[in-house]
């Protein structure tokens, strides 16, 4: 049996752009934590990190003992799109996200048996004033950068390429691959929106 690896001990190196994403996620966390978790929440045991994530904008993991964190927030928050409001909420989107994993941390401490988005979790985000959904419904332009099409003319956009994986159409065949539909990879997409 192989020995398991513990990551935690890993040094992770951080760009410059990362590292100034990181210390506003921290600064804005401590800030939060001050005015909205009565300073309970620990912190200091949580790692924050950028994500290249585009779909999930947050998550948050813990060990067994629920003794460290590891915070991941998307990449993407760092800029325009986190600046965007996110209507029921009083905060923009960044922050909502934000919020959202430090609830999750409260809850690994405090509720620990409850489902993650269950009544424990949507009260609590009531209460804080944020939107007590799982994820926004501010919809982020954030489109495939390979176009596929099958025969009947449907395209897909992914942002990574199948590869050699023989992939057919949902919508003409919902059920299993069909080599009838058959996606076939049309090109990159550019900037200016179309395939080369």
């Amino acid at each position: 049996m192989s020995p398991v690896l513990d990551c935690s001990r890993l040094p992770i190196r951080l760009s410059r752009t990362d590292a100034a994403f990181v210390a506003e996620l921290k600064a804005r966390a401590e800030l939060f934590n001050r005015e909205l978790f009565n300073s309970g929440l620990p912190l200091a045991k949580v790692e924050f990190l950028p994500s290249a994530a585009v779909r999930q904008l947050g998550s948050v993991r813990t060990n067994r003992e629920r003794s460290a964190f590891v915070m991941r927030i998307a990449r993407l928050l760092d800029g325009p799109a986190g600046d965007r409001p996110v209507g029921g909420s009083r905060f923009n989107l960044r922050d909502e996200v934000l919020v959202h994993e430090l609830v999750h941390v409260e809850q690994f401490i405090s509720a620990p048996d409850e489902a993650p988005h269950g009544p424990w979790f949507l009260e609590r985000m009531r209460l804080i004033g944020a939107r007590p959904r799982a994820c926004p419904t501010v919809q982020l332009e954030v489109r495939g950068k390979w176009l596929y099409r099958c025969p009947a003319g449907h395209e897909v956009t992914r942002l990574r390429r199948y590869g050699r994986r023989r992939v057919s159409c949902r919508r003409c065949d919902p059920q299993a691959y069909n080599p009838r539909h058959r996606l076939r990879l049309v090109g990159e997409i550019t900037s200016a929106g179309g395939a080369e």
